[in-house]
């Protein structure tokens, strides 16, 4: 092999070699990526689930109100110290 043929080798044993370098460099990149983008999809799933279970209690107490005066009454009584006619109402507060 004479010095000639060597000149004309080295660009292209350069180029293999930077694109093996970029294609590794991507490679880790996406690699990173799809772990990110698996733990973010692992926190909107939890999420989703404590809204799901909060719209559920939600539901229920809405319901509730709804249809129970009893449960509206006792709601009115503690939320907004509402009282009968008549009635004195006590608040104790607790340090």
């Amino acid at each position: 092999m004479d010095l000639r043929e060597s000149i004309v080798k080295i660009p292209w044993i350069a180029l293999s070699v930077a694109i093996a370098i970029f294609t590794i460099i991507v490679s880790v990149r996406t690699i990173d990526d799809i772990i990110e983008t698996k733990r973010r999809h692992a926190d909107v799933e939890a999420k989703v689930q404590e809204l799901q279970a909060k719209i559920t209690r939600d539901s229920t107490f809405i319901e509730d109100l709804q249809h129970s005066p009893e449960f509206l009454e006792k709601f009115a009584r503690e939320q907004f110290l509402l009282q009968r006619r008549g009635e004195d109402v006590f608040v104790i507060e607790r340090k």
